[in-house]
């Protein structure tokens, strides 16, 4: 596992780090190994792109987007594995089938068992064998259809909001996820117990990694998420947003319980974000994020309320497709 680095870093790992900038235009200058302030200012730039927290720090997370920022269409085979294969390729092949109209899920670079499946789909109809491996002669063909229709991945949106219109505008009998990275249980509790007021069935999620928490939330089957966490930071609420995709229904609830909670807390800004618990949970999502502990937990009860009342709202109210 790759250990962060920053200002005042030198060596091969720099040197390395530079010419993946490079690639992806964000380092324009000598390829020195040594870690300097323009050096920081490139990291925080793609950090920016990709819509992860901006530090100017090489931690793991922005190395393997870096990684995954390499990833050129038809350089590999994509197909289902364990780990799943990551990267802008795969979310270029996921537009793709989304435009045409075969269902990926979420368009999340992540080559997961949907979109392997809508990969097999579209061979089966196109008579390429069905196997699900994207190799030349799929690829070739999918750009081609694709070409005269521009970017238009529908299809990803009306998937979010057909899993939501499921839930038939309540939370009775529905499955809701509540997760935090430490020291927050208090309030995952108190949400926990609102929102199973209302007859939900509530998975409670503590654990300091959040693509962790996403795998549980996932074999859990929620129909939503809802994560805190204390931040050295201006609060916040976050919601997936990718290359291709903005999760309408995550936007929705990140507005409105910032609304609701602004009495309390003051403007809170919501914003679209990559960050691994809101791009690997297959279910909308948001991230609830606070500077002050002791504030959130004064107040844990009337934010369990919010959250119950505005999660029921986003079933019962869908954004439009």
């Amino acid at each position: 596992m790759i250990r962060p680095f920053g200002v005042g870093a030198a060596g091969p790992h720099v040197r390395d780090l530079q010419h993946r900038l490079t690639a992806t235009g964000h380092w324009r200058g000598p390829i020195t190994g040594i870690f300097d302030s323009a050096t920081a200012e490139s990291v925080k730039a793609f950090q920016a792109q990709r819509s992860i927290d901006v530090d100017g720090i090489c931690g793991l997370e922005t190395w393997s987007l870096l990684i995954e920022a390499g990833q050129r269409l038809g350089d590999r085979f994509l197909y289902l594995r364990t780990p799943h294969l990551r990267g802008d390729d795969v979310a270029e092949v996921q537009r793709m089938l989304s435009t045409l109209g075969f269902s990926v899920g979420r368009i999340d670079g992540i080559w997961g068992p949907l979109t392997a499946a809508a990969l097999a789909d579209f061979q089966t109809n196109m008579s390429l064998g069905g196997d699900g491996v994207c190799g030349g002669q799929t690829l070739q063909t999918l750009q081609r259809l694709v070409r005269p229709l521009g970017d238009a991945s529908v299809v990803a949106h009306i998937t979010e909001r057909q899993r939501l219109e499921s839930a038939g505008g309540q939370l009775a009998g529905r499955r809701i996820a509540v997760g935090e990275a430490g020291g927050l249980e208090p309030v995952t509790a108190s949400v926990r117990r609102e929102i199973g007021r209302n007859g939900a069935e509530v998975l409670t999620v503590h654990h300091p990694d959040w693509s962790t928490q996403a795998a549980q939330v996932n074999r859990f089957g929620a129909a939503v998420y809802i994560g805190f966490e204390v931040k050295p930071a201006a609060p916040s609420i976050s919601y997936f947003q990718g290359r291709h995709f903005v999760s309408r229904a995550g936007q929705k609830l990140a507005a409105d319980i910032a609304d609701r909670l602004e009495p309390m807390f003051g403007s809170i800004p919501t914003n679209g974000m990559g960050l691994p618990m809101l791009r690997e949970s297959a279910m909308p999502a948001v991230l609830c994020r606070f500077e002050r502990i002791d504030a959130l937990l004064e107040r844990n009860r009337e934010v369990a309320d919010i959250v119950a009342r505005s999660t029921r709202d986003l079933l019962a109210d869908l954004p439009a497709a």
